[in-house]
């Protein structure tokens, strides 16, 4: 990146919107790994711990939540050009669905007893859980790396597409699932809930994806910039 982009980067107020985003981004991450903790508790019937992963994740999106407003306060009042200043408030904004999608699938598996569901829905949860800590990570990665490393950057933002793709393969999987295993012991009220659940989670890929657009649009725009 230019000296110019790293001057603004520079100043103090610049630096505190740089370390919140990450403090954002870092909740954002935490969000995604307590669901997938919670799922773990959830599919053994911990139900206490279930409980607690819920407490924390609820808390980490709420938090996550008041940071992103907070940043988009002071980004109104530094001395960013206009164009930055605009993708850093998309960046959050995006990131924060992902944060958002998480709690969703929380509140719902709060609702649920995956215990009772086939081992073969369990199984495919987890991965799923997995599959969206390792795209999560992938994209805290290339965010961070846009200021030291925009090609770095650009290179982990298509490897959180290609996560994303994988979880697509496991959510259609799990669609299969529902139409060939032994259902006729759950009501349908569980059935839609647990449909819901899994829509929820695939959500979390797509969110992880689209901030992973974004990335890249960042890198063009800041190569624009480098061009005298």
């Amino acid at each position: 990146m230019s000296e110019r982009l790293l001057g603004w980067f520079g100043a103090r107020r610049e630096r505190q919107i740089l370390e919140s985003v990450n403090k954002h981004l870092g909740l954002t991450e935490d969000c995604v790994i307590e669901l997938g903790r919670m799922i773990e508790a959830a599919s053994k019937g911990e139900l206490e711990k279930k409980k607690r992963s819920f407490e924390r994740l609820s808390e980490m999106e709420k938090e996550a939540d008041e940071l992103r407003r907070v940043l988009a306060e002071h980004l109104t009042k530094g001395t960013l050009p206009p164009d930055i200043r605009e993708d850093l408030m998309e960046l959050v904004r995006t990131m924060d669905w992902v944060a958002d999608w998480s709690k969703e699938a929380g509140r719902i598996l709060d609702l649920l007893e995956l215990e009772t569901i086939p081992d073969e829905m369990k199984e495919a949860a987890k991965r799923m859980a997995e599959e969206l800590k390792n795209c999560v990570l992938t994209l805290r990665k290339s965010i961070n790396s846009l200021i030291t490393d925009p090609k770095e950057a650009l290179k982990l933002a298509y490897e959180v597409e290609r996560i994303e793709e994988d979880i697509d393969d496991l959510y259609s999987d799990v669609r299969h699932r529902f139409l060939t295993l032994d259902f006729s012991g759950f009501k349908m009220p569980f059935l839609i809930l647990l449909n819901m659940f899994f829509d929820a989670l695939e959500m979390v890929s797509d969110w992880c994806e689209n901030t992973s657009d974004l990335v890249r649009v960042i890198v063009v725009h800041m190569a624009s910039r480098e061009t005298p």
